[in-house]
């Protein structure tokens, strides 16, 4: 139906759901599936403080830990009978996302969204939230529904589509 899923994933509990509902997207339309993971190096100066330029090791830390991630993305694809692609981009999530998803000419993105508000979600801001603003395809956002939600949310945990 979609030709390309294309699945943003992170570390959270709403990335591996989002990953495993675009398995079952691409499973039942053989649709190709391609997992992305953005290494945005500046969360360095969030997390640990740096300053441009970033130690070369940070980084590299930071590039393996996005490596395992697909690779355990692509493994728990394989073990769904789906095939998947794996990439990994740098940059700004959300311009990283939008762009592959172009350039790969997806047909979808499922993104998984913590449902942040407030000032958690202006200070932190929010990768889903830019993409389902920004994109030219459809977007499905993935709360978590595994007990993880974002503090101060008060819906229960569910799929928000946008076209």
């Amino acid at each position: 139906m979609f030709k390309t899923v294309l699945v943003a994933i992170d570390q959270s509990e709403a990335a591996r759901e989002a990953l495993d509902l675009a398995i079952r997207l691409a499973r039942s339309d053989n649709d190709r599936l391609l997992i992305v993971s953005v290494l945005d190096v500046s969360k360095l100066i969030a997390v640990a403080g740096y300053e441009a330029p970033y130690p070369v090791d940070a980084i590299a830390i930071l590039k393996a830990g996005n490596q395992e991630l697909l690779a355990d993305a692509k493994s728990t694809c394989v073990k769904a009978g789906v095939a998947a692609e794996t990439l990994m981009v740098e940059g700004d999530a959300c311009d990283e996302i939008l762009r592959a998803a172009k350039e790969q000419h997806a047909g979808l993105i499922c993104i998984g969204t913590h449902g942040r508000k407030g000032l958690s979600r202006l200070f932190l801001g929010s990768v889903a939230e830019g993409v389902l603003r920004s994109a030219t395809i459809p977007v499905l956002a993935i709360r978590p529904t595994k007990g993880q939600t974002a503090p101060g949310a008060d819906r229960p945990a569910s799929v928000q589509a946008a076209t």
